[in-house]
């Protein structure tokens, strides 16, 4: 052995760990809740097979509880299976266990048929023999129960998971107006809704999405409102979804839209009860995805992205101030930053010659270009915004102050950059916090340097082009076959005021057209009766 062979680093031989490939046998049976393998009616062999199907013994949240039902003046065999965190088990103490246990033995209980008519009192009771359905309810808060002698096995509805109750909107506050918000769990949110609409022809159709999460999904509508094609459209592209899991209804989002390439949302995502009622009235659908807070609007446009839910409650000359504020914001986080490069590069004519000198002077210090220092600026911005998102609540408004104040501060005095940028970058900023819309903000903030970019290399032509594009392929992309860009293209009738000018709620008379919905009014042409006096 050589002395250097001290100073090396042999690696060992021993422990060596590495991820072998994984067979790809179909060894994963589907979870479905219409199906499967049945359970065959013999008590021992059934109870092995739940055991192997809950993977009882490898799952330590996964218990079981065996004893005995007094039946005919005889004991019978029983066993519970049931989630420990899913389910509620002072339920099942008071209202399972003691009554099979304890009183069945002082009432007379002659048939399995009393089970469920004399000793069990749950709301939601149901026997079936698929091991599908039993698998899929274990897992989401019942306890199974299988009887010696009974043909099918019991499901017993006892949910008791924590969970986040019903809070104020956090992304869509408003002034006035209801401050209910949607929860992560599926029922409480068909309940607010249901809260607020009490129709009968309020449906909602249920489904499983994912061959393992088996994620309850809700499609809610109105049936003697919204369109039907409307309605099937939007249910066999749910039922079509195959994929394995899924969480949020984000994702549900990006499954069934017409379009991913584009930048622009085709669904309309809140937070708020009262405004997917007031978009199931209007003919639309609404998709809730159990775990997400945030549930899908569909179909939407353009128009309506840019409307915040308390639109609804202020007085129309007080909305439309508001909405034209908030579309000069968008205007401006979309194109400002790259008109100020096209005017600094190509059109200087057209200041006026004293703003002219104090923009020349202001960038006579900075050593970059003005493309590269815009660029500089905007990337640093959306650093600080990222960052201020990522760190704790508490420390967001400090690193907020830092990265605008002293930083921006510190910029201009090295002279990295100008004054007149920090503040073309800093209005920017402002006017897409502005945009009522998560989704319609970022894709201002992502088209913003395409149109940096153009108005660098070919100033305001380059930014026409680009706005030419734009305009085309946002008009281009359809909603769950609405256009984006109705009712302006293609042009419709009812709407088209509504989206320009927001008239006074009893002129609000009419749905909109380009829904197609089954009710054209949604109030009659005189409202207000006790104005018009005949």
């Amino acid at each position: 052995m050589k002395l250097r062979d001290f100073f090396l680093y042999n690696k060992s031989t021993q422990n060596n760990f590495s991820i072998k490939e994984a067979h790809s046998a179909a060894d994963f049976s589907v979870q479905r809740n219409e199906g499967g393998p049945s359970l065959s009616g013999n008590f021992r062999k059934d109870f092995k097979t739940l055991k192997e199907e809950f993977s009882q013994g490898k799952s330590g949240d996964i218990k079981m509880r065996e004893f005995t039902i007094r039946i005919s003046n005889r004991d019978i065999d029983a066993v519970i299976f049931f989630v420990d965190g899913l389910v509620n088990k002072q339920i099942i103490n008071d209202f399972i266990l003691t009554p099979l246990m304890l009183k069945s033995r002082e009432i007379d209980v002659s048939s399995f048929r009393a089970i469920s008519e004399i000793l069990l009192s749950q709301s939601e009771f149901k026997e079936t023999n698929l091991l599908g359905e039993l698998t899929f309810d274990i897992n989401f808060g019942s306890v199974i129960m299988l009887v010696d002698g009974a043909k099918k096995a019991f499901s017993l509805d006892v949910k008791g998971w924590q969970h986040r109750g019903v809070e104020s909107p956090q992304t869509e506050r408003i002034i006035r107006g209801p401050n209910d918000a949607f929860s992560e769990q599926l029922r409480e949110n068909t309940a607010l809704i249901r809260h607020l609409i009490r129709n009968k022809s309020l449906i909602s159709k249920e489904y499983k999405i994912g061959t393992i999460s088996q994620t309850p999904v809700s499609v809610m509508y109105i049936e003697n409102i919204a369109n039907n094609s409307l309605v099937e459209e939007t249910l066999r592209r749910i039922e079509s979804i195959d994929v394995d899991y899924i969480f949020a209804a984000a994702e549900l989002e990006q499954l069934i839209e017409d379009k991913s390439i584009t930048t622009l949302p085709q669904f309309l995502s809140t937070e708020r009860p009262d405004r997917a009622s007031r978009a199931l009235l209007d003919g639309r659908i609404v998709v809730i995805v159990d775990g997400s807070p945030f549930v899908l609007i569909l179909p939407t446009t353009i128009f309506e992205l840019n409307e915040s839910a308390e639109d609804n409650y202020l007085r129309f000359p007080y909305v439309n101030m508001i909405r034209t504020i908030r579309f000069i914001a968008f205007v401006l986080s979309l194109l400002l930053p790259g008109l100020y490069i096209a005017v600094v590069s190509f059109h200087a004519e057209l200041l006026p010659t004293g703003i002219l000198m104090s923009i020349i002077s202001s960038r006579e210090p900075v050593p970059f270009p003005s493309i590269l220092e815009i660029i500089i600026m905007e990337i640093c911005l959306e650093i600080i915004r990222e960052a201020s998102i990522r760190v704790p609540e508490a420390s967001g408004s400090t690193l907020s102050i830092v990265g605008a104040l002293i930083l921006g501060q510190a910029a201009v005095s090295a002279g990295i950059v100008s004054p007149i940028l920090i503040i073309i970058v800093s209005i920017t900023a402002i006017g897409s916090f502005a945009t009522p819309n998560y989704y319609l903000g970022l894709s201002a903030r992502l088209l913003r340097f395409v149109y940096i970019f153009l108005g660098a290399a070919a100033g305001f032509l380059g930014i026409i082009a680009g706005l030419f594009i734009n305009i085309l392929l946002w008009t281009d992309t359809k909603s769950m076959g609405i256009p984006m860009g109705a009712p302006f293209a293609p042009i419709t009738k009812s709407g088209t005021p509504a989206s320009l000018y927001f008239p006074p709620i009893w002129k609000q008379e009419q749905r909109d057209d380009y829904v197609n919905s089954k009710r054209k009014f949604r109030q009659a042409h005189i409202s207000r009766k006790w104005f018009n006096k005949e």
